[in-house]
């Protein structure tokens, strides 16, 4: 399926790149980047200010230099990292959402305190950074859906739009539960088979066909088409 898309990004001689996507399909990678948005946003710890604020006195327990107490009341007193509300809800919501674990995984596979300690040192700076990149792709779009000859970007932008189209496929896929052996070209087409063959069979599409099934088939048109665009741009971007 991925090969019959038509090429929709190209880098003109300037260096910048253009992303010329119909109305339908600017339509479904804006809908697929605001789901993803969504998940980023849900219990999103709070982001500080600009500018740091005036620094409280910084009141060092009695357990010497280099200990890990120290260590954690210097965070706390430069207002670094979320606090333990924001830390347990977090990490509540990492372990029921699968698609937020998948977006936000950990950073050391074995070391489970190691990770938590990253996420709480960066203070939202990886979600932060893809809901940026997210932004940055909707506003694009929206230019997009005003212009004709699609939208150019400087390579550095560009860059947004891999990092925003890879975590909406991330997204999608995790939706979708794939395993190594999953065939989704030979699903989807059985899908779309068993719909010609009910209309012409004259009749209606029948309940099995609907719903879930309907939802399904979608999804995986949207992640390939998804995977697709993703390609072009990393081969636009390596020329």
């Amino acid at each position: 399926m991925a090969g019959g898309y038509r090429a929709l990004v190209r880098r003109r001689r300037d260096g910048h790149v253009v992303f010329d996507l119909d109305l339908v399909h600017a339509g479904v990678v804006a809908e697929a980047l605001e789901q993803t948005r969504a998940v980023l946003d849900e219990g999103a710890t709070a982001v500080a200010p600009p500018g740091p604020p005036a620094a409280p006195p910084i009141t060092l327990p009695a357990g010497g230099p280099g200990t890990d107490d120290e260590f954690d009341a210097i965070v706390a007193a430069l207002g670094m990292g979320p606090g333990e509300d924001d830390e347990a809800g977090e990490a509540e919501l990492l372990r029921d959402d699968p698609v937020l674990r998948r977006l936000l995984p950990d950073a050391y596979l074995d070391d489970p305190e190691g990770s938590a300690d990253f996420r709480r040192l960066s203070g939202g700076a990886v979600r932060g950074h893809k809901v940026e990149a997210i932004d940055s792709v909707l506003a694009d779009l929206d230019l997009l859906r005003t212009q004709d000859g699609g939208v150019a970007v400087a390579p550095e932008r560009a860059v947004a739009w891999l990092t925003a189209l890879n975590d909406a496929r991330l997204a999608l896929g995790t939706l979708l539960a794939l395993g190594e052996d999953d065939d989704l070209y030979a699903e989807l087409d059985a899908y779309e088979q068993a719909v010609e063959d009910q209309v012409a069979a004259g009749g209606e599409e029948s309940e099995a066909l609907q719903g879930e099934a309907a939802l399904r088939a979608y999804r995986i048109a949207v992640y390939d088409f998804l995977s697709a665009l993703l390609d072009m741009v990393v081969r636009v971007l390596d020329r």
